[in-house]
């Protein structure tokens, strides 16, 4: 495996770990008796403590120097809060299952944006990857079944007590699509530099947030407290900066495709801590997911080179989008 290879295969394992981390918010909420934007506010504070403390340590900030400011380096941090806030607001008002889905409908809206923007190369084995996973999730949630005495079904259940929670989720997946592509632009930023700039204005567009509406924590336990700890060190610090750094190596579409894990560790997570039951075809759909997956992974391994479009993707949106 040439070096190209290995840096791929380095981003794919950094994504691996971030939506691995990603998937226990949903399970880690409902021990938290606090509203939603409040546990991602706590996540992204605790993810910018995190980057100040490994900053001070290493004596790090000398890597502003040169630093410029640009609006989609706003743009990432802002959309990083606000996708972060929605999707934990849908695991409290919908099943995780429909959450976890929901969110992931993000990636897609990426590789399309990056693909008519940034000139990203949308493949066949791109497109077969993405169906696979796409329709692994569609089955793990419900939406694609069988039975013995039907056969394949498709069905979307809209019990009008999910319907809200549905539509949040849906919008944490429009945000994080959007961080996902604007994440494509300035890729001359040290990831280092580029986390803690996210964490700084995921903290500002949420905090504001809650200044306006300010949170109800009148029913908070020791617990709760506990558990949101630890919870925002674990699925903030952690998580984000994982992403952070795989969507500096990485293409949208591989993102989009190795991202799509988390539904995995959510359905595991749900057997393990509240006893829920996987049938054969949601296993079925997750079997999809890794092989969608890995047949990214192999394939952007053995064609590892970026193009100079891509290459070039350190362009300011407005440069972007006037061309």
């Amino acid at each position: 495996m040439d070096s190209s290879g290995r840096e791929k295969l380095k981003g794919f394992a950094f994504m691996f770990l971030s939506s691995s981390l990603m998937g226990g918010i949903g399970a880690f909420a409902r021990y938290i008796e606090a509203p939603g934007l409040f546990i991602s506010f706590n996540r992204s504070f605790a993810g910018f403590l995190g980057m100040t403390a490994i900053f001070l340590a290493t004596r790090r900030f000398h890597k502003f120097k040169n630093f410029k400011m640009s609006p989609t380096i706003i743009l990432t941090g802002v959309f990083l809060g606000l996708l972060s806030g929605l999707y934990v607001m849908s695991t409290q008002m919908t099943t995780l299952s429909n959450a976890a889905f929901l969110i992931y409908t993000g990636p897609v809206y990426s590789t399309v944006l990056a693909t008519i923007f940034l000139k990203e190369p949308f493949t066949k084995v791109t497109g077969l990857s993405l169906a696979s996973v796409l329709v692994g999730c569609l089955m793990i949630i419900g939406i694609i079944n069988y039975t013995s005495g039907e056969g394949f079904t498709v069905s979307l259940d809209l019990d009008p007590k999910y319907m809200v929670g549905n539509l949040v989720a849906l919008a944490s997946g429009v945000a994080y699509g959007l961080f996902l592509f604007f994440s494509r632009y300035r890729t001359d930023v040290d990831s280092d530099v580029r986390s803690y700039c996210n964490f700084t204005f995921a903290i500002i567009t949420l905090g504001t947030i809650l200044l306006v509406d300010r949170p109800d924590l009148s029913e908070m336990t020791t617990r709760g407290w506990i558990v949101l700890a630890v919870a925002a060190f674990i699925t903030g610090f952690g998580a984000f900066f994982f992403l952070t750094v795989a969507s500096k190596i990485l293409l949208a579409s591989e993102l989009a495709t190795i991202s799509y894990q988390e539904t995995i560790m959510a359905t595991l997570l749900g057997i393990i801590l509240f006893s829920e039951h996987i049938t054969f075809i949601q296993a079925l759909g997750g079997a999809l997911i890794i092989a969608g997956g890995v047949s990214q992974i192999m394939f952007s391994t053995k064609n590892g080179k970026k193009t100079s479009g891509q290459a070039g993707a350190d362009k300011d949106l407005a440069e972007v989008t006037s061309s």
